[in-house]
């Protein structure tokens, strides 16, 4: 009977040991945040209080050129914090088109912040080429027939803020997704959506 008894508490303990190592599954299996060349991209792109204050601080005093932050795209630790940022982008003259760019600050460990560079983005020449560039905002053509469009919507993995849309014969859309992707994605006039692509938006690549 002791036997028996000793046979049953021990097939207990195992059990419980095997629920327990279940249990801590879900959390060993989070998605860590993706890194990429040192920088680590935002997860859900929203701008924190940290990078909107490096920012404001940084941009005080420029002219020509105002720059609205629309996503946090990733960050880089060094002695502070590097910040990249995504900006609409306009340029201070009559009827001038907004674009993207890519805006990069450095905030140091005293609170100072400093702007380390700007790169324009073509929407246009990305879906074309596949390859993220610093475009020319002289050239005054930085879409290629796309606009600027917030407000859409359209189904992709991972989509976290519509960025650019483009008539034809349908609509073809650009959406800046998890990881740091940019989906671009061709919804036929019955609304059937394919996936073309997807751009890897590197920050380390623009940096300067």
């Amino acid at each position: 009977m002791k036997k028996f008894l000793a046979l049953m508490l021990a097939m207990l303990m195992v059990l419980a040991l095997c629920a327990c190592g279940q249990a801590k599954t879900p959390a060993a299996e989070e998605k860590a945040p993706a890194v990429v060349g040192g920088w680590t991209i935002s997860e859900d792109a929203a701008l924190t209080e940290e990078a909107r204050a490096a920012f404001e601080k940084a941009m005080e005093g420029l002219t020509g050129v105002g720059y609205e932050p629309v996503a946090l795209i990733g960050t880089q630790v060094v002695s502070g914090t590097n910040y990249c940022i995504l900006c609409e982008a306009r340029t201070i003259v009559p009827d001038a088109a907004p674009y993207y760019a890519l805006v990069y600050v450095y905030a140091d460990l005293k609170g100072g912040a400093e702007l380390m560079n700007i790169a324009a983005l073509n929407i246009g020449d990305i879906a074309e080429t596949g390859e993220i560039k610093a475009a020319d905002p002289a050239s005054g053509n930085l879409l290629g027939g796309w606009k600027l469009d917030r407000e859409s919507t359209v189904e992709v993995d991972g989509a976290l803020l519509h960025l650019a849309s483009q008539l034809v014969n349908g609509t073809n859309h650009c959406v800046l997704c998890q990881g740091g992707k940019l989906a671009f994605v061709y919804e036929s006039l019955d609304g059937k959506t394919e996936l073309k692509s997807e751009v890897a938006l590197d920050p380390g690549a623009l940096r300067g």
